[in-house]
């Protein structure tokens, strides 16, 4: 009779229950998502063959090798290569099928050969647990070096994503190294055995982890993305008036406490209505884009661009004087409406600026300020820096 508490199979088949429901989780979350996770529908697959394989596994000695041997491992091992092309495409990339495939190809056609031909758990550990190990490695490192997984801070699940798969791999390849140098005599994966038994609750509590991390990353991905809506002109990326007015507070406050001069710019399409009206709404939204992507690039980073309403946009920038401020309107008048798209027709802007004073009562006397500049700039022939009367033609 066994002397402990749980068992191999025990082990395997329990966390092939668990793996399941969360792997029903994930199919929906995806179900249930009010926006699309790139990834999402590829990591609910992974986890659908993580299920497959500890259920497979599980049942060895119970059914034939073919199934619990060749099929198990390898639904195992092309569990972590979906999961790792769930990741590509969560990042926006595309995986590299042909040599995980191959690698894949070649590790199962060697599980068959040392299961009914030359039959060696040794050989079949190495196999397999040295495949998983690269595997899950390399999966941590794409999430380590991608840029991308930094674009709102790095989430909950990206680092419980990354930490269980390092372990994971710690945990794969310490079974590889250990079945490669040492005598394994006539065990298999279900043997009573501390080692087996530590190796199969650990790989079975890891797998489990990994479809926990998915499904967190899917939701600070979800999360992410209705905050960042919820601050973003839909149309040109740039801020929306209210996160506009949260950073005009911003600067007011800092300005109170430090002394520092701020100053404001409003800008404004000339003969945008113009431009609808001869080229249509959807080449008039392009030119909208295009200004802010434009803008964006050309003011420094700490500056911010929203879209104020319709065809005007307010540029804040924190730590500027007027003189300043006048130097990056220039700046913007001749560079920020340059087109390289044909598609696009030649437009100008007209500028107002300017500076946040002591006396203002509010940040919306600042911005009545910039508008009545504006305003002045046009009716003095449009295409042109307006301060308070005093222009600066371009």
């Amino acid at each position: 009779m066994s002397t402990y508490a749980l068992d191999p199979r025990t082990t395997i088949l329990i966390g092939g229950i668990t793996s399941g429901l969360m792997a029903l989780v994930l199919s929906l979350l995806a179900r249930a998502t009010p926006l699309p996770v790139p990834g999402l529908r590829t990591w609910v697959a992974g986890g659908w063959l993580i299920f497959s394989a500890m259920v497979l596994l599980g049942l060895r000695d119970w059914t034939s090798n073919l199934a619990t041997v060749t099929l198990g491992n390898g639904a195992l091992m092309l569990a972590y290569i979906v999961w790792l092309a769930g990741t590509h495409r969560h990042l926006g990339q595309r995986i590299r099928w042909a040599p995980w495939l191959l690698a894949w190809t070649v590790a199962t056609a060697l599980v068959s050969w040392f299961i009914f031909v030359e039959p060696s758990f040794r050989v079949r550990t190495v196999v397999v647990a040295g495949l998983c190990a690269c595997l899950s490695a390399h999966h941590a490192v794409v999430l380590l070096r991608n840029p991308r997984v930094e674009r709102f801070g790095r989430s909950i699940g990206v680092s419980l994503t990354i930490t269980w798969l390092l372990i994971l791999a710690a945990v794969y390849g310490i079974r590889a190294l250990h079945a490669a140098w040492l005598p394994q005599g006539s065990t298999g994966l279900l043997t009573q055995g501390v080692v087996q038994i530590v190796y199969t609750g650990s790989f079975t509590i890891c797998n489990l982890m990994l479809v926990i991390g998915y499904a967190t990353t899917a939701s600070d991905h979800v999360r992410a993305r209705i905050e960042d809506q919820a601050i973003h002109d839909p149309l040109t990326g740039g801020l929306n008036r209210q996160a506009l007015m949260d950073s005009l507070e911003r600067e007011r406050a800092h300005s109170a406490r430090t002394g520092q001069p701020f100053s404001v710019a409003m800008l404004d399409v000339d003969h945008f209505k113009k431009i609808n009206d001869s080229h249509g709404h959807p080449v008039g939204d392009r030119v909208l884009v295009h200004l802010c992507r434009r803008m964006s690039a050309l003011v420094r980073p700490n500056d911010v661009v929203a879209r104020y309403g319709g065809e005007e946009f307010v540029i804040v920038m924190p730590e500027t004087t007027l003189a300043e401020a006048l130097q990056a309107g220039q700046r913007l008048l001749t560079h920020a409406v340059q087109v390289d798209d044909q598609a696009l027709p030649a437009f100008t802007v007209s500028i107002g600026l300017a500076q946040w004073s002591a006396v203002d009562n509010s940040v919306e006397t600042v911005i009545a300020r910039a508008d009545a500049a504006l305003y002045a700039a046009k009716a003095n022939g449009r295409n042109r820096v307006e301060v308070g009367g005093s222009a600066i033609s371009v």
